[in-house]
Parts: C-alpha cells; sequence; structure tokens
C-alpha cells in the first residue's frame, strides 16, 4: 500500500463535486486533511488516481497526486492527528 496526497483548486462553484469526493473515498482508506486536501492509502498509483479524479473535475480544476515519504508535520488539520501519524 502507498500514501497520497491528493489537491485540488475547485473552480466552478456551482458545480456539486460530491461524485468527486466518492471517487476519492474509493481509492481506499482516506481522510481529508484539508478543505481541498486528503491523504489516501491504496494500492492505486498516482498516474491513475490523477487519471480517475480526471473524470469528475472540470476542466479549470486543478489536481495534484504526490506519494508520502512519511515524514510531515501539520497544524490545525481537519482529520486526527493520530490518523495521520499512523498512517504516513
Amino acid at each position: 500500500m502507498y500514501c497520497y496526497i491528493i489537491t485540488l483548486n475547485l473552480n466552478n462553484k456551482d458545480k456539486d463535486y460530491s461524485e468527486l469526493f466518492k471517487a476519492i473515498e474509493d481509492l481506499g482508506k482516506c481522510k481529508k486533511v484539508l478543505e481541498s486536501c486528503w491523504i489516501v492509502e491504496t494500492n492505486v498509483r498516482a498516474n491513475n488516481i490523477a487519471r480517475y479524479l480526471y473524470n469528475h473535475i472540470e476542466d479549470n480544476d486543478r489536481l495534484f497526486v504526490g506519494k508520502l515519504n512519511g515524514e510531515a508535520t501539520w497544524i490545525n488539520v481537519l482529520c486526527d492527528d493520530e490518523w495521520l501519524k499512523d498512517n504516513l
């Protein structure tokens, strides 16, 4: 299993992105850590994650998927600190 960070700039304020959020959750064990940032534990590789999520975003939205190496720090994230410590 690998841990990835997925960050997004969702630029269409009128779009319902619930299908995108469901698609992120369907990738594997995940937590939302900031408003537009998730950490996902999955067997799916970064380029395949990006291709999969591309189907759920608009042309002017932005997407970044990066593999985590276990080193991180944070302040005031949305998810539980212990979850992050255990899954990075």
